[in-house]
């Protein structure tokens, strides 16, 4: 009897339904348990304690004593649907036996005592329970597990989306009024004029915005580490860092703070009420931190569209919360251990379900901790996932079955990542179906692929034409993609949009030209612009740049003339990658047309058409980060063009004047082949500044250049012309000459010459680290109208 009433107060307690006021008349019903009533039936657990008279006439004469009218009513709000759903009867109300409890007869009935519990006392008639003893009782079961600032968890979390979908709401509408005004009417920079012209609250603002970014947003947590990792680990931003240690600050101090230890317990000693209270506190924590773990690990998380963060950020909290949820899964543990030691059950307990359960979803947590450090994952990544996955279910289940003996009380924090987890894998089917099948007339059309490897880039251009007719390609996407027809079909790995275009026929073969806004068969102005150069004077390498389309590429898109194509540059480092460059190795052509799938699009587009300067920052095939940008501003300044002709009102599409592209890569082979292709169509363009480099020292060999000391910097530094008066140059770039430089040209310009600049990177770690390291030094130096952005997926 007594262990049920403590799983009774633990499940009631710990979701905060015992309160200030049912813990008053839970006093008086657990000192009443206590204590031994000369009864028919001692085993009719709830017959005794919900309509005995001994029982109920006990239990209210100390209520009516203690106990405020409102306490009253709220314990037997608690009470009764307890009686109801596990006894089968119906608590006595109060109403019933307060005529009975008179003063004369309250004072004729025995007092009870402490020392009656522990001697065994058998009562005949109700008893008065003294003051003493109902404080022990109260503080036993109630005080010492009230757990409502464990919501502090919900809070914390809550607040920090909310914040994060208020900046996107009021970054939005900022962006929205400065392309409809075509310039940034509030001012960038710091000059007079600007100042004098806002008011002053907006200065204020704009200042403490400022500071705000320069101080906490921008800069890496330590120096400038950020992706790069350190001892196996990234680095947060600063601002994620404080994120961070202020949840395990908050959390740590929810585990030590608001426990009441009692000399005289009913059930446990000092040192065993310390062990039982953390035990539970870290218990219930633990359990609290599953429904966000699950929320912001999916692909499919609502908040990354709402506060528009990025998916690196949402894994980032969800990697650190896993451990915090471990770290009190074990703490859990070893205190309910020791305390089951000290009673001398713990050989008996693993015979239990509840608790070898329990013991299995801590082992299970502490594994997934163990296997999902950076070191593991880069190894070995498919081996990580499958493990990952496997163990998130171990644990669940495991969770399920552990607190089954509350009858369901903590399954509201167990069904919300079963919920997440199905809706994230229902989210997945339906944008594998939506990417990739498209009925027309009884028959089911699915994507078609083409891949082809070059030896000298050491990349894939992999070419996809989705299946579906309704996907919509854009700049900062990227898609997952999926061979199912091999062995490991499973497999699938996210990569960036390269490049998005409509396939056209021409009289020889299939071509392409980047995507219009128009119907299929539609030439808008935006599409005769992006013609217009890409038909710029030949390159002194024309063999390698208007190569025609092959044979097997004609085959596969045969059928599929005025549908989008999506290209993506891919480098094969390993696993599925690696398989399929030897696929393409092995073909007699040097072209395949694998059996591949898309799952997408996800990313975030940055309003980049919102700034009048762009710089892209990449590495590699990073490109494919600032591709898509590029082809989207075409369009945009074409139809401004156009709309300028129909109507001198009409809204601006884009304020970008200015576009620098900075690229570096190995080998400049793949820059040659890029070049020659996708990154065609901006070559020799006023607005758009192309520089290229090749940081290969083997190329700089061959171009009989001598390397400095060090192989970071170049004697010489010689280029190869790849057309429309474009060269690659063999070195590395200036990140941040290049960078500080573009700002502070911008800055002089004025408010309304220079406007706003935004810095995109895509790339290495160490080339991204630089780039952010270059704008929070332009922001320290008072340098306003900065944004950086920074690609993941390349």
């Amino acid at each position: 009897m007594k262990l049920l009433t403590i799983l009774l107060v633990l499940s009631g307690v710990a979701f905060g339904t015992v309160d200030e006021y049912t813990g008053c008349l839970q006093g008086a019903q657990t000192a009443v348990n206590y204590l031994i009533f000369n009864v028919t039936d001692p085993t009719d657990y709830y017959g005794n304690l919900c309509t005995n008279k001994l029982y109920t006439i006990s239990m209210y004469a100390a209520a009516k004593l203690y106990c405020t009218p409102r306490e009253i009513q709220a314990g037997f709000d608690y009470f009764n649907p307890l009686c109801q759903e596990d006894g089968g009867v119906e608590l006595v109300p109060y109403s019933k036996i307060e005529p009975l409890l008179t003063d004369g007869y309250i004072i004729s009935l025995p007092v009870a005592n402490y020392s009656d519990y522990i001697n065994a006392t058998v009562f005949n008639t109700p008893v008065l329970i003294s003051r003493s003893y109902w404080e022990m009782a109260r503080d036993t079961y109630v005080r010492t597990l009230y757990f409502m600032y464990l919501w502090a968890m919900y809070g914390f979390w809550g607040g920090i989306l909310l914040i994060g979908m208020i900046n996107r709401f009021i970054t939005s509408v900022r962006q929205s009024r400065r392309l409809k005004a075509g310039h940034d009417i509030e001012g960038r920079n710091s000059s007079v004029n600007s100042h004098q012209s806002r008011a002053k609250p907006i200065v204020i603002i704009n200042s403490f915005y400022h500071w705000f970014r320069s101080t906490l947003i921008i800069p890496a947590a330590f120096g400038s580490h950020h992706n790069r990792p350190v001892l196996w680990m990234t680095i947060p931003t600063r601002m994620e860092t404080i994120v961070i240690a202020t949840f395990y600050v908050m959390n740590f101090i929810l585990c030590c703070v608001g426990y009441k230890v009692i000399s005289l317990n009913l059930y446990y000693s000092i040192g065993q009420q310390g062990w039982r209270y953390i035990a539970d506190r870290t218990g219930i924590i633990s359990y609290a931190c599953l429904p966000w773990l699950w929320l912001f690990a999916g692909r499919n998380n609502i908040f990354l569209w709402l506060t528009g963060w990025s998916f690196a950020t949402f894994n980032m909290f969800h990697r650190h919360i896993a451990r915090w949820a471990t770290i009190c899964a074990i703490v859990h543990s070893i205190n309910w251990s020791v305390l089951e030691g000290e009673f001398g059950y713990f050989g008996e307990s693993w015979t239990e379900n509840y608790w070898y359960m329990g013991g299995m979803a801590t082992i299970a947590m502490s594994l997934l901790a163990l296997f999902s450090f950076m070191w593991f994952r880069v190894k070995s990544y498919e081996v990580f996932l499958i493990i990952h996955i496997s163990l998130s279910v171990i644990t669940l289940v495991g969770l399920f079955y552990h607190t089954a003996i509350f009858d369901g009380s903590y399954n509201p924090y167990l069904w919300p990542p079963v919920a997440i987890w199905c809706f994230d894998r229902v989210a997945r089917v339906v944008r594998f179906a939506f990417c990739n099948l498209h009925v027309k007339s009884r028959s089911v059309i699915s994507t078609k692929a083409s891949a082809t490897y070059s030896k000298d880039g050491d990349f894939v251009r992999l070419e996809l034409v989705p299946g579906s007719t309704l996907l919509k390609p854009g700049p900062g996407q990227h898609y997952f993609l999926y061979q199912p027809m091999k062995w490991k079909g499973w497999e699938n790995h996210p990569f960036t949009l390269g490049a998005y275009e409509r396939i056209r026929e021409s009289d020889e073969h299939v071509t392409t030209t980047p995507h219009p806004n128009s119907g299929p068969q539609a030439e808008s102005p935006a599409e005769k612009e992006i013609q217009n150069h890409s038909a710029g004077p030949s390159s002194s390498h024309s063999s390698d740049i208007d190569r025609p389309v092959s044979q097997d590429t004609r085959n596969v898109f045969h059928d599929v003339v005025g549908k989008e194509k999506l290209t993506f540059i891919i480098r094969p480092f390993g696993s599925w990658t690696r398989r399929l460059r030897e696929e393409c190795l092995k073909s007699p052509t040097g072209v395949i047309t694998p059996h591949i799938f898309l799952e997408g699009p996800y990313g975030e587009c940055s309003p980049l058409h919102t700034f009048e300067n762009v710089v892209f920052i990449v590495g590699g095939t990073g490109v494919s980060g600032a591709l898509p940008y590029m082809q989207e501003h075409i369009k945009r300044v074409a139809s401004n063009t156009s709309q300028a002709a129909d109507s001198a009102d009409s809204k601006r599409l884009t304020i970008t004047k200015d576009i620098t592209f900075v690229w570096s890569a190995k080998q400049a082979s793949l820059i040659r082949d890029i070049a020659a292709h996708e990154l065609k169509p901006f070559l020799g363009r006023d607005d758009i500044h192309v520089h290229l480099h090749s940081t290969s020292h083997a190329d700089a060999r061959l171009a009989s250049v001598d390397i400095a000391k060090g192989g970071e910097e170049l004697k010489i530094i010689p280029s190869i012309d790849v057309g429309n008066d474009i060269n690659v140059i063999y070195g590395r770039p200036d990140i941040e000459g290049t960078i500080l430089n573009a700002i502070d040209e911008v800055n002089g310009a004025g408010a309304v010459g220079g406007g706003k600049i935004a810095i995109l990177t895509c790339g290495p770690a160490g080339m991204a680290d630089e780039a952010r390291a270059a704008v929070h030094k332009a922001l320290k130096q008072g340098k306003r109208g900065v944004e950086y952005i920074e690609e993941t997926f390349g």
